[in-house]
């Protein structure tokens, strides 16, 4: 099983259904956890009987809303380790609190997830300020100008964290992928159709990083054309 943190005040919900997405093709058991405070997927994820909290399923992709550790999620499951039955958990992660509740420095990997914007970069680097030891992280950014100079920048704004910081993935910062993130949570569709080129491009690289050796940049591309022609 493989445990992967997305960690930041930047909204990181679509980037994660579109990983999760992917996965389900390679016919991989995911679960991905809300822990943070807007519990995004409660209003985005359809649900029958939404309660507090709640693990619901769809486009094949187990979603758990409103617990703030895991063994609240075994409680929940009536089982010893939620994480036997998955092959992939997706943990998206915005305070300090669930950092340390989801025992995050013990994941596979972690990404700190951000944009340019000072309030992206300064209050999601406060989620790191109560850690005991040091976490390795990559970095994931989104922006108009992907260049090594904002990479750079970052690392300088959060230099004084107990955190070490890998190399970036960059992510387009487009309108027009706004638009379609928006449009496809009005019909509760994942679309990586009509998304950017350049978006499916990161996000093949995303999943070949996380993934490397078992599923390449190559084939999370593959992947990404068969739901593109799905209409996915």
């Amino acid at each position: 099983m493989k445990k992967v943190g997305f960690i930041g005040v930047y909204d990181k919900t679509n980037l994660i259904l579109a990983i999760a997405k992917v996965l389900t093709i390679k016919s991989k058991r995911v679960l991905i956890i809300d822990t943070t405070i807007e519990q995004k997927f409660k209003y985005i994820v359809p649900t029958v009987h939404p309660t507090k909290t709640y693990i619901t399923t769809w486009e094949d992709i187990d979603v758990a809303v409103g617990f703030n550790s895991i063994e609240e999620i075994n409680k929940y499951a009536g089982i010893d380790q939620i994480e036997s039955e998955y092959d992939v958990m997706l943990v998206n992660i915005d305070t300090s609190e669930a950092l340390d509740k989801m025992n995050t420095v013990e994941n596979d990997m972690n990404f700190f997830v951000t944009a340019m914007d000072l309030f992206s970069i300064r209050k999601g680097a406060e989620i790191f300020s109560n850690l005991k030891q040091p976490i390795e992280l990559k970095k994931i950014i989104f922006s108009r100008e992907m260049n090594i100079e904002e990479e750079e920048y970052i690392d300088y704004l959060i230099r004084n964290y107990p955190i070490n910081l890998e190399k970036s993935i960059f992510f387009p910062l487009m309108l027009e992928d706004r638009y379609v993130e928006a449009d496809g949570q009005l019909i509760y569709k994942i679309d990586l159709k009509s998304i950017s080129s350049i978006y499916k491009d990161s996000l093949a690289h995303l999943i070949g990083t996380i993934f490397n050796g078992e599923i390449n940049e190559l084939e999370a591309k593959r992947i990404i054309k068969i739901l593109e022609r799905e209409g996915t």
